[in-house]
């Protein structure tokens, strides 16, 4: 996907904050906020991160990414890849290992031309990684009441018969 020639390197200690459009391969060692949008390919490296919506006409991420990806061609994300967002793409390659938490939108057909979709409001789009709360079983109260006990001469009692020996024999 990517050569050593005509490609844009983002190193690991570098943050770009804002748009990157490039005509050839974007490599994202780093970190990226904001779009990319790349007419060949876009690579988020291991240990690479991308708060930004990524648009070319190849992907592949095998660090991670939050926000949209669009693709005209193909989509890969690795083994160590995380995407959080929305991908569009006519073909998706998903590793075992790698995650996707968002909708996928796949067809047979290239993806629309690789243009940078509208930014969206910064409060339009909220993830939360909240733990949920811990659930308590609803208090289950159980009350029996006895029957009071019955007078004894009501009390029913079963005798048996005993064979009664006549002094005559």
């Amino acid at each position: 996907m990517a050569d050593d020639t005509g490609r844009t390197e983002i190193g690991p200690a570098s943050v770009v904050t804002g748009e990157i459009d490039a005509a050839e391969d974007v490599v994202i060692f780093g970190r990226v906020e904001g779009g990319v949008r790349s007419t060949a390919a876009v690579v988020v490296e291991e240990g690479g991160y991308a708060h930004a919506r990524i648009a070319a006409a190849n992907v592949l991420i095998a660090g991670s990414v939050v926000g949209d990806v669009r693709a005209t061609e193909r989509v890969e994300i690795t083994e160590t890849g995380r995407v959080l967002g929305e991908i569009a793409t006519p073909r998706l390659v998903l590793a075992a290992g790698g995650a996707v938490k968002g909708r996928v939108s796949m067809s047979g057909a290239p993806a629309a031309a690789v243009a940078p979709a509208p930014a969206p409001a910064p409060a339009a789009r909220t993830y939360s990684y909240r733990q949920p709360a811990a659930r308590t079983a609803p208090a289950t109260v159980t009350a029996t009441a006895k029957k009071p006990a019955a007078p004894a001469a009501a009390r029913s009692r079963t005798v048996r018969a005993q064979p009664v020996e006549s002094e005559d024999a």
